[in-house]
């Protein structure tokens, strides 16, 4: 079954939508041979596919943990796939076979310092991630966790330890020719943020028993579903909706409010997307994500009383994996009997009233269940939203200039240059 998109409860005249019908067409039949397009052909590269399984196969005996070097695009997807499709508590229940994944992300010495405290490095599988194959902080992972094992002196060997996710050049590029370290391919054409369906997204995934090639056959059928619907399907509508929201509206805020703890990750995923294309110039919704049940008791005042500038997007889940009784006899009484599933079902609804008697616009995403093929459609559904919304605002979804400057402005610091400004 679909997930289920109801557009909006609340707002937008539908005809202000309409007007973008052909520039969104037009954008999705551009995206093919786009210079960042290709996030929609690798959903359909059967040899990405295998390159990834057949690492998998052969992937190192003895080997307990899986470590993910990367931030972004590099990190998030991976991410939210094994967050969203493994269980809750993977790493704890983890078998003999069985590997614990790790994404470290961020250089916080505090952090990344105690996970290499607990690793083996002979155990240990480290999956290195950058397309550039220069990225400032995955590099400084790499040789920190490098330089950590070899004080160690316990075994790490990079032929049999390590993998790469790279470019055809650069210096990640360069170490794994010079060393001689497996790796899978980066391609060209998808950009960092866009690269889930790639090895950069389905490797680690894939070591931790997630279906893989499901969670593409569920992003083909989004994509189908997006070319066979008038004005860019579902993926148009939203870009027209946000852009209409921003823009004629002054919402220039979009909230994702995530009923699905598994899902939570997704909405981490999507804000990093949705910042990096859509912010330039001037222009672009800033994203934020809220946790239901969680962030009602924190941010829900501010969403139905404060000031009418945002766009709300609730996403869902129909029916749950799992479901937890309430004993009888529970205080107050309506718990009473009931379902934790029930309670969470009403208290969505009820945040979803609350907004929308007070006139603020909702989107409304239903995934059926949390599977791979649901997955892999709310990831196409939003990577295709955020391409198609750049054509509106009239943007390159598929560069991130303000990032690069960061990174410069980091390494004339590291260098003894002086702050700027």
């Amino acid at each position: 079954m679909a997930i289920e998109i109801r557009l909006e409860r609340g707002g937008a005249e539908r005809n202000q939508l309409t007007r973008h019908a052909v520039a969104l067409t037009d954008a999705l039949a551009g995206l093919d041979a786009s210079p960042g397009g290709g996030f929609l052909r690798v959903a359909h590269e059967r040899a990405i596919l295998r390159e990834i399984q057949a690492y998998v196969r052969k992937r190192p005996a003895r080997v307990t943990d899986v470590v993910q070097l990367g931030i972004g695009g590099s990190s998030l997807g991976a991410q939210a796939l094994c967050a969203a499709l493994l269980h809750p508590r993977h790493n704890e229940r983890a078998r003999k076979g069985e590997l614990r994944f790790h994404f470290p992300e961020n250089v916080d010495p505090e952090s990344f310092g105690a996970l290499l405290e607990g690793l083996n490095p002979s155990s240990t599988l480290v999956h290195v991630v950058s397309k550039s194959g220069g990225t400032l902080e995955t590099a400084a992972q790499l040789y920190a966790l490098l330089e950590a094992f070899r004080s160690s002196g316990r075994r790490f060997s990079m032929q049999r330890n390590l993998v790469a996710t790279t470019g055809a050049k650069g210096a990640l590029r360069d170490l794994v020719d010079a060393e001689e370290i497996p790796s899978l391919s980066f391609p060209e054409d998808v950009a960092g943020r866009y690269s889930v369906f790639t090895a950069s997204g389905l490797l680690v995934p894939a070591l931790c028993g997630v279906p893989v090639g499901r969670v593409l056959k569920g992003a083909r059928a989004m994509e189908e579903r997006c070319r066979d619907g008038a004005m860019g399907g579902p993926a148009g509508r939203l870009a027209a909706l946000h852009h209409y929201h921003d823009v004629e509206r002054n919402r220039p805020i979009h909230v994702e409010l995530i009923y699905s703890d598994a899902l939570y990750l997704c909405g981490s995923w999507f804000r990093q997307i949705w910042a990096e294309s859509l912010g330039k110039q001037g222009r672009g919704p800033t994203p934020v994500i809220a946790r239901g049940t969680t962030d009602q008791h924190s941010q829900i005042q501010l969403y139905t009383e404060g000031p009418d500038d945002k766009l709300y997007t609730l996403i869902r889940v129909t029916r749950p994996r799992r479901n937890v009784r309430i004993a009888r006899g529970a205080k107050p009484e309506v718990l009473s009997g009931r379902s934790m599933a029930a309670l969470f079902d009403a208290e969505a609804e009820g945040t979803a009233e609350a907004l929308v008697a007070e006139g603020r616009p909702l989107i409304d995403i239903r995934l059926p269940r949390v599977t791979p093929d649901a997955v892999g459609e709310l990831m196409m559904l939003q990577q295709l939203q955020t391409a198609l919304a750049g054509a509106l605002y009239r943007v390159d979804p598929f560069t991130q200039p303000g990032v690069e400057a960061g990174k410069l402005a980091a390494v004339r610091l590291l260098t003894g240059g002086s702050p700027a400004g």
